[in-house]
């Protein structure tokens, strides 16, 4: 079972995953097959991916930083770390992957592996039940489409389950941060929409979203328990009604 405790383990996750991909596929296909992202849409369409390689470039520095931070020489990790910056290229994802792998070498694997046992761990948030959410949204997406909902509220839904969904497929990189970054969006999505939606609100499917972000906290485990924002939108969930009337009794209130 792959390990996400901290930076160091999610990066060497990804690059255990790419060092042995085939030599011909572009960049982007090689990186979207990792991260789980669509393979074909990669293909044509780079936008997705290259939001993700940027996102785990971020991650990279990050380890850098936390490395640096932890006191450790600098030898021990820096040109390996750099090297795998260098295999992950947000501009050029066109390109063969034979260009990317050479740097993803034994020695470097090896120091990704060293830092990632010699840092902290995080706190604990369950990525099965984060695999197990994925699948519920597809379910609930694909029955929504069918469905009768009218217009406002379905936007809201759909905006709803893409940051749900984004947070899932960015926690092999980012961990328990992707969650908290997906409620802090949540929020802001439904502040933004509240005023439309509060006169078209189906509240039958609505309420199901709501579910899904109960169930996302709970993934996130003791990762996001203290967090103040994850907790107010729970909150607001939690009061029943409609989410966009909540949302503006909750802004008449500040």
């Amino acid at each position: 079972m792959k390990d996400f405790s901290n930076s160091g383990h999610r990066i060497l996750n990804l690059i255990l995953e790419v060092h042995t991909k085939p030599d011909l596929p572009s960049q982007a296909e090689t990186w979207a097959d990792a991260l789980g992202l669509d393979v074909e849409l990669a293909k044509s369409d780079t936008h997705e991916v290259v939001s993700y390689l940027s996102n785990l470039r971020v991650e990279v520095d990050l380890l850098e930083e936390i490395m640096i931070s932890s006191g450790y020489d600098q030898s021990l990790y820096h040109s390996y770390i750099k090297r795998v910056r260098a295999s992950i290229s947000s501009k050029n994802v066109g390109a063969q992957w034979k260009n990317y792998k050479g740097q993803l070498g034994v020695d470097t694997i090896l120091a990704l592996r060293w830092c990632a046992a010699v840092l902290e761990p995080e706190k604990e948030t369950d990525f099965a039940e984060l695999e197990s959410l994925l699948n519920k949204l597809k379910e609930f997406k694909d029955g929504l489409d069918k469905s009768s909902i009218n217009r406002v509220t379905y936007d809201f839904i759909i905006s709803q389950i893409k940051i749900i969904e984004s947070a899932i497929k960015s926690f092999p990189i980012n961990g328990g941060r992707a969650i908290k970054k997906a409620f802090a969006d949540g929020h802001s999505d439904l502040n933004e929409k509240a005023d439309n939606l509060i006169k078209e609100e189906d509240t039958l499917y609505t309420e199901k979203v709501g579910g899904f972000w109960k169930d996302l906290k709970a993934a996130g485990s003791d990762f996001v328990e203290a967090d103040r924002i994850v907790n107010s939108y729970i909150s607001l969930i939690n009061k029943g009604n409609g989410l966009a009337e909540n949302m503006t009794k909750l802004l008449g209130q500040l």
